[in-house]
């Protein structure tokens, strides 16, 4: 688990970000849409022009992104090191 840890966190936080960015855009179709819907019961129309919050908007998107990108190339980098040190050990014997 310890060799994988660094790893699937990042992926974690990678999958948290892109979850929050979806739910975000999901939230803003919904709250326009109700909108919408009351401007149609009235006989009126909307300009229909939907604003999405892009990726940096949110705060925590690109800060969770950004924190395990930085943990999954590490989780990498830390594998590719020990072996690389471990092949050098081995190879002076």
């Amino acid at each position: 688990m310890e060799k994988n840890f660094n790893k699937v966190l990042g992926a974690t936080f990678m999958a948290l970000s892109g979850l929050f960015f979806t739910a975000e855009r999901i939230a803003k179709r919904v709250a326009d849409s109700i909108v919408e819907s009351g401007y149609a019961s009235q006989g009126m129309s909307t300009s229909g022009m939907t604003y999405f919050p892009s990726f940096f908007d949110n705060f925590f998107v690109w800060l969770f992104f950004f924190i395990g990108l930085l943990l999954f190339i590490y989780g990498f980098s830390k594998r590719f090191v020990d072996i690389f040190i471990k092949n050098l050990l081995h190879n002076d014997k």
